[in-house]
Order: structure tokens, then sequence, then C-alpha cells
């Protein structure tokens, strides 16, 4: 992947967090997924502009409030549509073109432990996520296609005591040296206070899996990137809002760099 398509996916979904996100304190910080309260506002569709293409996101909800469904269109393109299967609440599996991926548990948490990814029977990867309590500390990607088990990718998160991010450094696998190297850290410094509009589903992260994306109880408003070979980058982003709070217009700029504007439509109840 690109360095620049690398930046533009994990900062550009830097603009929003849902239930993944720390908690000193659970009650506080612990995120709304009990889908069956049908109060505040579910993300129905996304329009995203970076200056070369619009994509547009549109999702669909059972009555529990839970997405049942993700498409995706880039342009006049062909949608690429995933659905999702729910055990009460918890995702159990998510089919798109080409892969079914079944997710794992451990005890009652809200987050899946591990993620298999199956192309017909066969398991050809998988995810395997470390959380305490509400808080996801680690996203590893495998890769079984060549008959080995390779750990492709690593995100690690860490929270500040509001529960938003604090930091993530994200790394990849260096085919030459076989060894996982960092090429991109992020801090983050100042919040909105505002209500983040994906506090009800793992969809949205599960979308991205692995990306330092949608995380944290707040809206981000500015922080800092490092980035391999670039150096230290300001990252700000600015935001319209609804009169239930939650943002309807996000503009995020890295200068020089990335320009990306966001319309988001909700079903608010």
């Amino acid at each position: 992947m690109l360095l620049k398509n690398k930046i533009l996916l994990l900062t550009a979904l830097l603009l929003g967090g849902f239930f993944l996100q720390s908690c000193s304190d659970e009650d506080e910080n612990t995120p709304s997924t009990n889908t069956t309260d049908p109060s505040g506002c579910y993300v129905t569709q996304e329009v995203i502009d970076d200056g070369e293409e619009i994509e547009t996101i549109t999702y669909v909800y059972n009555d529990n409030n839970n997405i049942i469904s993700a498409s995706s269109v880039v342009g006049t393109g062909t949608p690429s549509t995933t659905t999702f299967e729910y055990d009460g609440n918890r995702i159990v599996t998510a089919t798109d073109i080409q892969n079914i991926y079944e997710f794992k548990y451990s005890g009652n948490n809200s987050i899946p432990s591990r993620i298999d990814v199956k192309e017909g029977t066969e398991i050809t990867g998988y995810y395997v996520i470390q959380s305490s309590g509400s808080n996801v500390n680690e996203f590893e990607e495998h890769d079984l296609t060549s008959g080995d088990d390779i750990i492709e990718s690593t995100t690690t998160f860490e929270y500040d005591s509001r529960g938003n991010m604090s930091k993530v450094i994200a790394s990849e696998l260096d085919e030459d040296t076989e060894e996982l190297v960092p090429y991109l850290t992020f801090e983050g410094s100042v919040y909105d206070g505002k209500i983040n509009p994906y506090n009800s589903s793992f969809v949205f992260f599960f979308m991205d899996p692995g990306n330092p994306s949608k995380v944290g109880k707040e809206n981000l408003v500015s922080g800092q990137l490092n980035i391999n070979g670039l150096g230290d980058l300001p990252l700000a982003a600015s935001y319209e809002y609804n009169n239930d709070q939650y943002p309807t217009s996000v503009s995020l700029t890295v200068p020089g760099l990335i320009t990306q504007n966001t319309t988001i439509t909700y079903d608010c109840k």
C-alpha cells in the first residue's frame, strides 16, 4: 500500500470514536452497547470527499438498532456490501463478496477476542484483539495463506482518563527483516467534549480493522502525527453539529498532505 494511502486510511478515520474506549471508571466510560435502548442518533450515511474521489457509505439497521449491512461505493462505481448477523447484540458473522468473518468472544465481553477470516471453508487469516474491559489495547492481523502463521501488522492503543485516545502506534511487517516495524505514531491532544457518533456499534471498527479509527469517547480536534520519512505533522479537525450534538460535518486537515470533508446523516430517536 502506498504511504499516502496508509496515512489517509489511518488519519481520516481518527475523526470519531466508538465503544472501544478507555475506562478507568468503567461505569463512566463504558459505551452504549445495549442497542435495545432506542435513544440517540444512529449513523445512516457518510459521504467522504478527499478532493480526489467521493466515497458514500450507507448503513442499514435492524429493530434492535444493530447494523445489518454496510455498503460502500466510490463515485459511480459498483457498491461493496458487508452484511452482519448477531447473537443478541454481539456480531457472530460478517460476510462480504470475498470472505466470511467469524467472531469469537471471551466470556460476556462485547469486544471479540478473535475474528477468523474464511474463504469458503478455509481459514486464510485471523485478527486477535487484546482488550481490558471496554478497552482495546492491541489489534493484531495474522495471515495464513503461505502455510505459516505470519503477523502482518499490529496497532496498539493508549487512552486518557476521559476515555479518549491519547496514543496509537501502528506497525507492519518488514519482509526483508521479517520484523514488525513502527511506521506511524499518533498522539491526540484536544477533543471537543461532544457526542461521538460511532459509540453504538463494533461495525465501524471492523470495517477498518487494526486502524486507530473511531476510538475514544469524544471527537478529535487536534493531535500530532509522526510518520516514518515525513517527521511530525499536525492534524486538525473541525465540526458542525445537529441539535442532539452529534457531528454532521467534519473537516480534517494535515497541512500539505490531507484535506478531507465528511458529511454524516443520522436516524435520531
